[in-house]
This record gives structure tokens, C-alpha cells and sequence, in this order.
């Protein structure tokens, strides 16, 4: 694995533990896939910083909304 595949994976990994932190639960297939399918450093800074600002509601709808790729 290059460094900016290990590097991705591990902002990956971050953004799944804050989205279960504000949904205090596990996120299902689809969810986490929505976050998986990113790979750029671009678009997982616009989805870190997207997800820091929503409440749980928000979030639900956003990680289901179909535009993971």
C-alpha cells in the first residue's frame, strides 16, 4: 500500500468513528461505503468537514443520500 492509500485509509477510518461518535451506533454497509468509496484527499476534506457540522439527523441523510461515487 503507497502512503497516500495508507494515509486516505486512515482519514477514512476517522471520519467512520466520528460519524458513529455522533450517531452513538455502529454505521451500516451503505453508510460506510459512502465514506469508503472517497479515496481523494479533496473530497474527504469536504466530508470530514461536512460531517464535524452536523447534528445526527443531518448526518443520517447525508451518508444515505446516494452520492458516495
Amino acid at each position: 500500500m503507497k502512503n497516500n492509500e495508507k494515509t486516505a485509509n486512515a482519514w477514512q477510518v476517522k471520519i467512520l468513528a466520528d460519524c458513529e461518535r455522533i450517531l452513538q451506533r455502529q454505521l451500516t454497509d451503505v453508510e460506510t461505503s459512502f465514506v469508503r468509496v472517497h479515496e481523494g484527499f479533496m473530497a474527504l476534506e469536504m466530508i470530514e468537514d461536512s460531517v464535524s457540522q452536523m447534528n445526527a439527523v443531518e448526518l443520517i441523510a447525508y451518508l444515505n443520500s446516494g452520492h458516495g461515487g
